[in-house]
């Protein structure tokens, strides 16, 4: 744990995957109000694209995604300033199975009872413009440059079926898939290179190694994974 608000566990890929990344996050309280640069901004030329699988989440959980209107720097430089940024942002209530898509450069928040799989770019680039009292060094300028076009609702959030394999997400850095059970045809053609698999429900099997939901594993191709016994894995590789 990093802290009495959040519990992660992260998982270092082999070489093949070293530019993603896999987390499972646990929320006592609301985290920072932060972003991740986009190419243009992060002093790497990286940006860092994430999304979120809400695996449980309490009855009042909710996420902020973006600024619920067009706000001035001074606005936002004030509001983070004041402790009052939370009321800048556009809030959404969470479920389990929410799928949420968040592009580098969007100002997003996680609030507290949440359960999450993060898959990301793995950069270590992070901007806070608010954390709650915490004492932790923010970078309030750095994101005011680094803000980018807000997504709308419906752009980012896909409330998926547990029983139905699908495609989650193809971005240009990396692909996120559902599995029921062993994958289709389509599934297979889109992650034939390394791949990572984050068990939900039941598990698999990479040779004689068993994968159990909260742990993850790693393979050079999906055709290697055994996932006849996993009832729903995340797939993710990157492109």
């Amino acid at each position: 744990m990093q802290d009495t608000e959040i519990g992660e566990i992260h998982f270092q890929a082999p070489d093949a995957l070293q530019t993603i990344l896999g987390k499972y996050l646990f929320t006592s309280d609301t985290l920072s109000i932060q972003l991740h640069p986009t190419e243009q901004t992060c002093p790497k030329n990286v940006g860092k694209d994430e999304c979120w699988m809400v695996t449980d989440a309490d009855d009042a959980a909710r996420v902020a995604i973006g600024f619920r209107k067009p706000f001035s720097e001074l606005e936002i430089r004030e509001a983070a300033m004041q402790g009052m940024l939370e009321d800048l942002l556009q809030w959404h209530s969470v479920k389990k199975n929410d799928f949420i898509f968040v592009p580098s450069g969007t100002v997003h928040a996680i609030g507290a009872g949440v359960t999450l799989v993060e898959l990301q770019q793995n950069v270590d680039t992070t901007y806070r413009l608010y954390d709650h009292g915490r004492g932790r060094q923010l970078q309030l300028e750095q994101a005011l440059r680094s803000l980018a076009d807000q997504p709308s609702a419906e752009s980012f959030q896909l409330a998926v079926s547990p029983e139905e394999e699908q495609i989650l997400l193809e971005s240009r850095h990396f692909h996120v898939a559902q599995s029921v059970g062993q994958p289709g045809r389509k599934i297979l053609e889109r992650f034939a290179s390394a791949v990572q698999v984050l068990p939900l429900s039941g598990s698999c099997r990479i040779g004689e190694i068993e994968i159990f939901p909260g742990s993850a594993g790693w393979a050079n191709d999906l055709r290697s994974i055994d996932l006849k016994d996993c009832e729903r894995a995340l797939l993710f590789a990157a492109v």
